[in-house]
């Protein structure tokens, strides 16, 4: 079956709806700059770069309450079950797409997979995803309701991961995806919102977020906002 990238994650949302598995998921990652669509429909709003990644993040402990077979559900879209370093990490992987879960990582850190018997995965902890889902927002993807983070989250955490990128390109999409979010964010009067979220945080993750805006082409409002 041929689609272009779009259309593919769009599928993969609604077999995800239709099993109940979007109740108990939440939408993060560069995908998520789709979703805000209707979110800024006000204001000048334009998606910018999107990743290969389709990342869903399961709050802990799991909601599940059913078994779904996720290989099955989606082997006709060819997608393959892949694993993810030496860890183990479980991705569904197709030429145009991955789809990745992952968990919050807490305490200390885990370096071990997560695992959620109920999808048949193993989810990667990392850091800051709890800023995630400090503040969610229902959103409509191509016709899918699903939860995504408020913008405000989602860019302050893009901040604050592209800070500490070792990867070059990888450091420059999470920069631009998150000013071109807060900056509609200003042009829709929601300094406000931003604030909120920013006070919210613990001292070293605002001079992170300083930090990754230094020098940042089209970001002054935002440094002034946050100064």
């Amino acid at each position: 079956m041929s689609k272009n990238q779009l259309e593919l994650c769009a599928e993969v949302l609604r077999r995800l709806k239709r099993e109940g598995l979007l109740d108990h998921l939440i939408l993060v990652g560069s995908w998520c700059l789709i979703a805000y669509k209707e979110y800024f429909r006000k204001v000048r709003y334009r998606p910018g770069i999107r990743t290969r990644d389709i990342d869903l993040l399961i709050p802990i402990p799991p909601q599940f309450d059913h078994h779904v077979d996720l290989e099955a559900l989606l082997k006709d879209l060819d997608f393959v079950i892949s694993y993810k370093g030496r860890k183990g990490y479980i991705q569904l992987v197709h030429e145009q797409l991955m789809i990745e879960f992952l968990v919050p990582e807490r305490g200390r850190g885990n370096a071990h997979p997560y695992p959620v018997p109920a999808l048949g995965v193993n989810a990667q902890p990392l850091r800051f995803l709890d800023l995630l889902m400090q503040k969610t927002t229902r959103a409509d993807f191509e016709g899918i309701e699903l939860t995504v983070p408020h913008p405000a989250n989602f860019a302050l955490q893009k901040l604050i991961v592209a800070s500490r990128r070792a990867e070059p390109v990888k450091q420059e999409n999470d920069l631009r995806q998150a000013v071109d979010v807060l900056r509609a964010m200003v042009e829709a009067g929601e300094q406000n919102a931003i604030l909120e979220v920013y006070r919210s945080i613990p001292l070293k993750w605002q001079r992170l977020i300083r930090k990754s805006l230094t020098d940042r082409p089209l970001a002054e409002a935002i440094v002034s906002l946050l100064s």
